[in-house]
């Protein structure tokens, strides 16, 4: 990370118990992030959702890094219960919960490009997707967006790339669904809640999977020798400003415009933070030595469908016939492929594009409110 970067990071560890200069009656939001001061979602995202939401001196917000108010286990579940008002929430790891936002995540680890994908599906959910809105608001939560990863790969100390290769390996797993394909692959998925680079210095894990912008981590980079390429193109997609449905309702109109109009900078500096990111990865698995190794295909062939398990919820018709939704958010997928492709990206012109798309269309009197009558 940057010097800027490094700097941002100790603001945000500092948030939570300093507020110089508060405005008189602004709102205080605490805000649980199961993730490091340093990750893209936090240093970039996070910077720009406050900016942008506090201009006016409506909010201040109070920052738990590292998931130091909920812990990252009870992330979700301390934000539905109202433990925290904002947080980071990766609905795909909550079936039950979220039927159909499952469904689409797993749409979305198809595509090739995390940021299409990630404008696809904040389009989708906001404002095509009534079933999602309801089932996120039948579990307490109100969504503002998404973000996306790189291509998830295969990272280790030696190349995993022969179908059998993942034999009882034990890999450090995002979680559902991943579990599902590294269990498909016969390996063992294992959650890890420290430093992956010292899991894998005392043998407690074998590989990581992730994308190479976590190599930009020199202890992880000194770690890993391989990277071994599974062309499935995984991205995660998360939700990374959700707020407590109550807490939601007690804002004034005014409030939530302000929210919603600081989103679309939110997650246009997260995405490019990520993007940067993985290309520093990639400059650092050069200087190290680390190189790509191409899976096998008998690997790729053993992966494929991983995602179709008894937790996907099939789209069905909303009027247009059978998978409609699915059929639109490629749709979307690829119409924000277009928007993006050969363009110089800055947070200014990708929030632009998510905000006239997206924002600007929303019912910001009714939305996020819960179910409406129609």
């Amino acid at each position: 990370m940057n010097r800027a970067g490094s700097a941002l990071a100790g603001c945000l560890l500092l948030a939570a118990t300093s507020f110089p200069g508060l405005a008189a009656g602004a709102r205080i939001v605490s805000v649980n992030l199961p993730l490091s001061a340093s990750h893209p979602v936090a240093a970039s995202g996070w910077a720009a959702f406050v900016k942008a939401a506090g201009r006016d001196g409506l909010f201040a917000f109070r920052l738990f890094v590292d998931g130091s108010l909920l812990g990252r286990e009870r992330a979700l579940t301390g934000l539905v219960q109202g433990d925290a008002q904002m947080g980071y929430a990766t609905l795909t790891a909550h079936p039950a919960g979220f039927p159909h936002r499952v469904t689409l995540g797993r749409l979305a680890l198809a595509g090739p490009d995390p940021m299409a994908g990630a404008a696809a599906m904040t389009e989708f959910v906001m404002l095509h997707c009534r079933l999602c809105l309801e089932a996120l608001a039948k579990r307490g939560i109100v969504f503002l967006g998404s973000h996306a990863a790189g291509p998830l790969h295969l990272l280790s100390p030696r190349p995993l790339a022969r179908s059998e290769s993942l034999k009882g390996a034990r890999v450090a797993s995002p979680g559902p669904p991943w579990d599902a394909l590294l269990r498909r692959l016969h390996g063992q998925p294992e959650p890890v809640a420290g430093s992956l680079a010292a899991a894998l210095g005392k043998g407690r894990i074998d590989a990581v999977l992730g994308p190479v912008a976590l190599l930009a981590e020199p202890a992880l980079a000194r770690r890993v020798r391989a990277a071994t390429a599974m062309h499935l193109g995984v991205h995660r997609v998360a939700s990374p400003f959700t707020a407590n449905l109550g807490f939601w309702r007690t804002l004034t109109p005014e409030e939530r415009a302000a929210l919603l109009d600081a989103a679309p900078s939110g997650l246009a500096a997260a995405a490019l933070a990520y993007r940067a990111a993985d290309e520093e990865a990639r400059k650092a698995m050069a200087d190290a030595g680390i190189a790509f190794s191409r899976a096998h295909p008998a690997l790729v062939r053993a992966a494929v469908g991983f995602d179709a398990g008894d937790g996907t919820v099939e789209l069905r018709s909303e009027g247009e016939g059978a998978n409609a939704l699915a059929a639109r958010f490629r749709r979307l997928h690829d119409k924000y492929s277009g928007l993006f492709a050969g363009k110089e990206s800055s947070v200014e012109s990708v929030a632009g594009i998510l905000r006239r798309e997206i924002f600007d269309r929303l019912d910001l009197e009714l939305y996020g409110l819960g179910l409406v009558e129609r």
